[in-house]
């Protein structure tokens, strides 16, 4: 088997800077922006968040489905992924827009525009990484791929993470307004998220050839049939190594969603950090996330990919439990808090997606079928379904703890219980994962004897 080159690597890396950018950007600063900018409550703020993400977990198997469909003179993936990088772009202005609403229509308006947010999302992100499956079947160079694209991911998280505060402080100091600002970092984050999506849509022309249909191919019914897209996935989700990466996903990234957002108000409140100083944590996060990527590369080449996740979420566990009860003050405990974080968070992206590639293959044996965009949509749909649940239990743990959203300090209460939303509760679904994770069943071994099945046939 041809390994990828470095150049393919890149070339396939670039649309996850744009990936990295929208989804850091809203978990990390979404709920602060409706809270603290929009003026939307935290339980309202919670709920918008999650009707986003229950309509992110609704188009994710509509476009996974369709996905598989798509033939066109200029490819099966990159139609799709233009389009939509398109509409993302738009979103990203709109969401991050304080518009001059009642308080009882905003909840509406920032409902539906995150609706149009994570359809311009999945809509690139689904055909995305199922052309990564196309790339190549080979174990170890999949993982190599992502890793590529991991760090294309840290980069669009560092960016993410710091431009934000760091533009709309510097826009503020200029003479314009907050929301005008903010609008302004909105609208820089999409086209940048476009722009890094178009990349590799130039990039992978080899890899994702004209296919104009013919034959049968050509009467392939695009009509919306919702019973027969839910029969594929249940088909998908009886595949046993699939459940045990649904399972693991969800109770990753539930964790993972409550810890991101929970960030900017454990920054803000609990160590009491203005903008420049939450974005050198969220800076060095991200720096340290991609850092790691060899030694990713290296640890899971040695111990096996579900191992090497496993022992990342042990070591951040054992970190965030601990300072939880010694606390965090110093500089030292930050860059502690700080690493904890990007273990349980940065290597989940490292390896997970070459994960759900690998089932593809185990699709194929068991079933007959090609269906690469249905199996990774699944990645989507937990994600939604986790981040929306994650974002709800947020702003409920924060409503009832009597957080105010335009109070410059909080109460006791609502401090330490931002304290335990960014350590212990995140931490005990991440033991959870880890559980799971453990007996996930398709390791390298297991994937090289399908692999040797499927040359068979």
């Amino acid at each position: 088997m041809t390994k990828l080159t470095v150049k393919e690597k890149l070339g396939y890396g670039s649309a996850s800077l744009g990936d990295s950018l929208a989804y850091t950007a809203s978990g990390t600063f979404l709920m602060f922006f409706l809270t603290t900018v929009a003026g939307i409550s935290p339980a309202a703020a919670g709920l918008i968040t999650a009707v986003g993400s229950v309509w992110n977990a609704v188009i994710n198997p509509v476009i996974g489905h369709y996905a598989n469909l798509v033939r066109t003179r200029f490819g099966k993936r990159r139609p799709l992924m233009f389009v939509f990088s398109l509409v993302l772009a738009l979103a990203f202005f709109l969401v991050f827009t304080n518009v001059p609403l009642r308080a009882s229509l905003k909840p509406f308006y920032y409902g539906f525009m995150l609706m149009l947010y994570w359809t311009g999302y999945t809509g690139f992100f689904v055909p995305y990484l199922a052309l990564g499956a196309d790339y190549t079947s080979d174990y170890d160079d999949r993982t190599s791929l992502r890793l590529f694209a991991s760090l294309f991911n840290m980069v669009g998280a560092m960016v993410a993470m710091v431009l934000p505060t760091l533009f709309v402080s510097f826009l503020e100091d200029l003479g314009l307004k907050t929301d005008a600002a903010w609008s302004a970092a909105g609208l820089t984050l999409g086209i940048l998220s476009a722009a890094s999506i178009l990349v590799t849509i130039m990039a992978c022309k080899t890899k994702d050839p004209p296919c104009v249909p013919s034959g049968s191919e050509a009467h392939v019914s695009i009509r919306f049939r919702p019973v027969k897209i839910l029969m594929e996935y249940i088909s998908v989700f009886r595949l046993r190594p699939a459940r045990h990466l649904v399972a693991a996903s969800v109770l990753s990234l539930t964790g993972y969603s409550m810890v991101i957002a929970a960030m900017m108000y454990f920054f803000t409140y609990y160590l009491g950090l203005g903008s420049s100083g939450s974005s050198a944590l969220l800076l060095a996060r991200a720096i340290l996330g991609a850092l790691i990527i060899p030694l990713t590369g290296t640890v899971s080449h040695r111990i096996d990919k579900k191992w090497t996740l496993v022992l990342a979420y042990l070591m951040g566990i054992a970190i965030l439990v601990v300072l939880r009860f010694t606390g965090v003050s110093g500089v030292f405990e930050m860059g502690l808090f700080t690493l904890g974080v990007m273990l349980l968070t940065s290597i989940y992206w490292q390896l997970i997606p070459s994960m759900y590639y690998d089932i593809c293959e185990y699709d194929l044996l068991e079933t007959g079928l090609e269906r690469q965009a249905t199996i990774v949509s699944l990645q989507g749909l937990v994600e939604a379904v986790a981040i929306g649940l994650g974002s709800l239990l947020l702003g409920l743990i924060l409503g009832a703890a009597g957080f105010v959203d335009d109070a410059p300090a909080q109460s006791e209460t609502a401090v330490a219980w931002i304290f335990n939303c960014a350590t212990l509760i995140p931490a005990v679904f991440y033991i959870a994962a880890a559980a799971v994770l453990a007996k996930y069943p398709l390791d390298r071994k297991a994937y090289h004897k399908v692999i040797e099945e499927l040359g068979k046939r």
